[in-house]
């Protein structure tokens, strides 16, 4: 079996915001996830309808998919002052905008938090997998598993892009009024700077990751106060940045 990936095309009140490549599940927690991650959108309230509809191409003999974020009239004016245009499909995230202050924005540090025992990180890797429907049957594909403050599985995404299966994971939270206060999520993946700030928009406690980060990566977690912890297959969890309160 091979991972289905297909071209997206995020609109915003019937406005061309975006083109992703995606594995086609869970569009509706991916496309509030990218949206708050874009700062389209603050609280799930601001959204007023999710619509999915397919897409052809023209060119090719691919079919596509298109979601319409409907949201508040007050945010779609923000949206429309502040919007800039540029393709989404960079793996990277931040390739294609038109400025480093754009692309590294300043954001809100985290509260203090807790730090989940070393007796349960070392047993996250095994439930990632465990919890993977996806990645069983084809490999391949990323997967972002949300997990609570007492390191319970609450929900698992996953998607070709990483940052994608982030954006599933925190917008299932969004959607379903979690506060991601000390909740932690740990990914399949390496941990790079689009994610830190995904984490951090969102107000995610901890990320986890089963790759090593990049040096951008670990400064912006120590200056948001984001927990970042890498789990190597054998040696003991590494944290790279930590706000841990007693």
């Amino acid at each position: 079996m091979l991972v289905e990936e297909v071209p997206l095309a995020i609109t915003i009140n019937g406005i061309t915001h975006a083109i992703m490549m995606v594995t086609p599940t869970a569009l509706d927690a991916f496309s509030i996830g990218f949206a708050l991650n874009e700062g389209i959108i603050e609280t799930a309230s601001d959204v007023r309808d999710i619509s999915i509809t397919d897409s052809p191409t023209s060119h090719l003999d691919i079919q596509g998919l298109a979601i319409n974020l409907t949201i508040s009239q007050r945010r779609f004016a923000e949206f429309k002052q502040g919007r800039i245009a540029r393709l989404g499909a960079s793996g990277c995230g931040l390739c294609g905008t038109e400025s480093l202050e754009y692309a590294l924005p300043l954001l809100n540090k985290l509260p203090a938090s807790k730090i989940l025992p070393e007796s349960i990180l070392t047993t996250l890797r095994a439930t990632l997998f465990d919890h993977q429907k996806i990645g069983k049957e084809s490999g391949a594909i990323h997967a972002a598993m949300l997990v609570s403050p007492q390191g319970d599985c609450i929900t698992t995404m996953e998607d070709i892009g990483r940052h994608n299966a982030l954006d599933k994971a925190l917008g299932y939270a969004l959607q379903n009024n979690i506060n991601l206060y000390n909740h932690s999520v740990i990914m399949s993946s390496r941990c790079s700077t689009e994610l830190i700030q995904k984490a951090v928009r969102s107000g995610l406690s901890c990320l986890i990751n089963l790759a090593s980060p990049s040096t951008l990566a670990v400064k912006l977690a120590q200056q948001y106060g984001l927990t970042l912890i890498h789990l190597p297959k054998k040696d003991a969890p590494r944290v790279f940045a930590s706000s841990y309160n007693q």
